[in-house]
């Protein structure tokens, strides 16, 4: 017989498996993506331009954030549940670390649905602007492009902050 529900296993694998993904991506992106195709220029255009828009990447870090969040929504309920009130498992060191770690992601969740991928849906509209002027694109169109660029850089760290904040709470929540 099992210590705990099917439906418990199948939350927690859904939770970290997602997450793994979630963070990784998110991790991977910001550190090594970013930077190389800032190194590179306007070269690494078409590697971005298929990664976030043909491939739509943010999509599928968005989706993976969605079922983080959904199977760490349904943990931290049955957790709350077993305790008896939100008070109560608030007041817990566990049930505190999991809502700052659960607030931390729902944050970068956002940050990627409202933020990031509204910008990314704009900058891949701006792209095909910049390579239709044929030579070189007008001033106006290259500062919106940086712009978009540097804004989306911004929201990518902070995103990174968030969800580092939300595997760092979640990972030692027990040890507080």
């Amino acid at each position: 017989m099992l210590a705990t529900s099917v439906y418990l296993i199948v939350f927690r694998i859904l939770h970290i498996v997602a997450g793994v993904a979630w963070a990784g991506s998110v991790f991977l992106f910001v550190v090594f993506v970013q930077p190389s195709a800032a190194s590179i220029g306007p070269a690494a255009g078409p590697f971005m331009q298929e990664l976030l828009g043909r491939r739509r990447l943010i999509n599928k870090i968005l989706w993976l954030g969605a079922f983080t969040i959904v199977g760490g929504l349904f943990l931290y309920w049955h957790n709350w549940q077993a305790v008896g009130s939100l008070g109560d498992w608030v007041g817990t060191r566990f049930g505190l670390g999991l809502t700052i770690g659960s607030v931390a992601a729902i944050v970068a969740f956002v940050i990627g649905l409202l933020g990031t991928k509204p910008g990314v849906d704009r900058l891949m509209a701006l792209l095909p602007q910049a390579a239709a002027a044929g030579g070189a694109p007008p001033p106006e169109l290259v500062q919106q492009i940086q712009q978009m660029q540097a804004r989306l850089r911004v929201l990518a760290r902070t995103n990174l902050a968030f969800v580092t904040v939300a595997v760092l709470r979640m990972a030692t929540a027990r040890y507080w």
